[in-house]
């Protein structure tokens, strides 16, 4: 693979743009005019992971191979060039560079290929003069490198997070080998080392607000809440410029908005990211490097049971399916026209598009619009002419009329909670509406039919479940430790609950079949003494209407395939399940019935889509990578980058 050289510069600015107020301190937040430059292209592979070396020379970053699985260490003058690469033959990702500038930290399945899943934390040598490899690489940890990793200040210690005992946990191990730290579990994914090297900076979720930034000390191993924040966070940089660079909104099919912010929570400035572009790392000298990916998406409707897809002739630009209307003739997209999102109904046949006008505040950063089954309501979230914490409201699509569906006082849970009803409908349940309010510590599930009002169905103190499935009155959800993680049963007006199933290990995606009869979810199991999970696993429960378990649970799975996000099929007699090869699959609740890739004829993946009304269609957007970039982002003066 080849990969382009040239280096040209784009100056973008950033003209004041309104944001919702966060706090007071926010509402003063300088707007930053960035400066964009391009340092490396290439079409049909998607970039990741740049990092810039310590004397300013070379960018870092990985790459797959169109021709293999493999993924590989690349490396491209920082100024622009030909790229070339550091590794091949394995699985290498995330290149961290050591403070000396003469070595990478990353991870590989390199260890163990061919013979267990899992990647390790191994370093490769590097000559800082020639970016030309100095060495093979060399195993580091004994643990697997579950996800992002980061170098000490002073280049001795590698923090990373693995799944040690059945928990994911933070682990430290010395940069030359030997064994390892645990130092705290945590549910996150980026390790940050604090400047003094005394602690480390990681996020983790909460609902609400959405993530927190914790800082851990390696002394004593106390943990201290830094601040918290309505949207993703990501910390990073180098030992001498950490920083916290979190989201203020985002939108597949606009402009990202983000915030400089120091590690103590302090904001420094806000910027906009043009569409598809994907913040990194930070530099040395305060710059930002980013990779561009460039998409272009189709929509496209398949039957279940086999023949070609159907494309819509819609607009070329980033198309999001919904919805199907109750007949299933008609698609609810959302789409970008000139940068600003519209709504609208697609036949299904090709043929006619009309627009769906929605009020000047209708957001989705809270809920998606949500159709309702019968198709005369959308569920919409507003934030009003004010900003700040939105209210939903549901609008008649005959008339216009909107009526307020939760309570204007109380903030709603963001989006990122997985909320489903019978038939593993988001955001519904029959003819209601799902969403879930904040009261204090307390956070209600509540059902409203489009007309209203509102009922509560359960109220859950201090803690909301990540995944809920209603069906009716009753609600099954996840709850425990990861060591004794369990699916439980509550029934609306009652306290009594019931644990369904428990394992080692967690669970997402928890649905209703239409019929109310069973209950499906996604487990990820930890059995014995394992450290990561055997999963994911294709989990149904029969449940009589008594909330009693009838027999022992179905795992449906076959050999070298996982799935998830399970879909009810109508008729309840299978699901729709996404597969680790980019395939929708339709499995049946009969073990003598193979499983069927319903996508298996098509070229690109597939890794989302709706399912029809009737069960015989999917409707999904397929993405079509063109190409990625990485660019170098100057933020000015605001961390004492070379633009100030």
């Amino acid at each position: 693979m080849r990969f382009s050289s040239g280096c040209s510069a784009f100056f973008l600015l950033i003209l004041p743009f309104g944001l919702g107020a966060q706090t007071q301190s926010q509402a003063t937040v300088p707007t930053i005019q960035p400066t964009f430059t391009r340092v490396h292209a290439v079409e049909g592979v998607g970039l990741s992971f740049p990092s810039l070396s310590p004397n300013g020379k070379w960018i870092s970053f990985s790459a797959p191979d169109p021709a293999s699985e493999d993924v590989s260490l690349w490396i491209v003058p920082a100024e622009g060039g030909e790229a070339f690469r550091l590794t091949r033959g394995a699985w290498d990702q995330q290149p961290v560079w050591f403070p000396s500038g003469d070595k990478l930290a990353f991870r590989s399945n390199r260890p163990a290929r061919g013979r267990e899943d899992g990647s390790w934390v191994m370093t490769l040598p590097i000559d800082p003069e020639t970016g030309s490899p100095n060495g093979p690489p060399r195993q580091v940890s004994i643990e697997k490198c579950f996800a992002w990793l980061d170098v000490s200040p002073d280049g001795d210690r590698i923090a990373f997070v693995a799944w040690t005992e059945g928990r994911k946990a933070i682990l430290v191990v010395p940069a030359v080998g030997g064994p390892s730290r645990k130092l705290v579990e945590a549910l996150t994914s980026i390790p940050l080392w604090a400047p003094d090297g005394e602690s480390l900076y990681y996020s983790v979720d909460r609902f609400p607000p959405g993530e927190a930034l914790l800082r851990v000390f390696l002394e004593d191993a106390q943990v201290d809440t830094v601040f918290t924040w309505p949207q993703h966070i990501r910390a990073f940089g180098p030992p001498e410029r950490k920083s916290v660079v979190r989201v203020i909104s985002r939108n597949d099919n606009d402009d990202s908005v983000w915030e400089v912010a120091t590690l103590e929570g302090l904001p420094l400035g806000r910027f906009k990211l043009p569409q598809g572009m994907d913040s990194f790392s930070l530099t040395p000298t305060g710059e930002l490097l980013v990779v561009r990916a460039d998409m272009s998406t189709s929509v496209e409707v398949l039957p279940v049971d086999g023949g070609p897809p159907r494309e819509l002739n819609l607009n070329g630009g980033r198309n999001t399916v919904l919805g199907w209307s109750p007949d299933g003739q008609r698609l609810l997209m959302k789409t970008a026209l000139d940068g600003e999102d519209v709504y609208f109904f697609a036949a299904t046949d090709g043929s006619l598009m009309r627009q769906v006008q929605l009020p000047e505040d209708a957001t989705d950063e809270i809920t998606p619009v949500v159709l309702s089954r019968d198709g005369s309501h959308i569920l919409l979230a507003t934030t009003g002419s004010g900003g700040g914490s939105a209210t939903l409201r549901a609008m008649n699509l005959e008339n216009g009329g909107i009526r307020e569906i939760s309570h204007p006082n109380s903030p709603v849970v963001r989006k990122s909670l997985e909320l489903a009803g019978r038939g593993t409908t988001w955001w519904q349940d029959g003819e209601d509406f799902l969403f879930v309010e904040q009261h204090g510590s307390d956070y209600e599930l509540r059902a409203s039919p489009p007309s209203g009002p509102s009922r509560l169905l359960r109220t859950f103190r201090g803690e909301l479940p990540a995944t809920m499935g209603v069906n009716e009155d009753w609600i099954a959800y996840e709850w425990g430790p990861m060591a004794s993680r369990s699916v439980v049963l509550a029934r609306a007006g009652e306290t009594e609950t019931r644990m369904l199933i428990t394992f080692r290990g967690y669970l997402e995606s928890v649905s209703w079949s239409r019929d109310g009869r069973r209950l499906a979810f996604t487990a990820y199991r930890m059995p014995g003494d394992q450290e990561t999970p055997s999963g994911p696993e294709l989990m149904v429960l029969d449940v009589d209407p008594s909330g009693n378990v009838i027999g022992e649970p179905k795992v449906l799975n076959v050999p070298d395939m996982h799935w998830w996000s399970p879909h009810w099929l109508p008729n309840g007699r299978g699901l729709l399940v996404v597969g680790n090869d980019g395939n929708i699959w339709q499995v049946s609740l009969d073990a003598d019935v193979r499983p069927v890739p319903v996508t298996g004829d098509l070229t690109d993946p597939v890794w989302w889509f709706q399912i029809s009304p009737d069960g015989r269609s999917i409707a999904y957007t397929k993405n079509i990578l063109q190409g990625s970039s990485i660019w170098r982002v100057d933020l000015g003066d605001i961390l004492g980058g070379p633009g100030g």
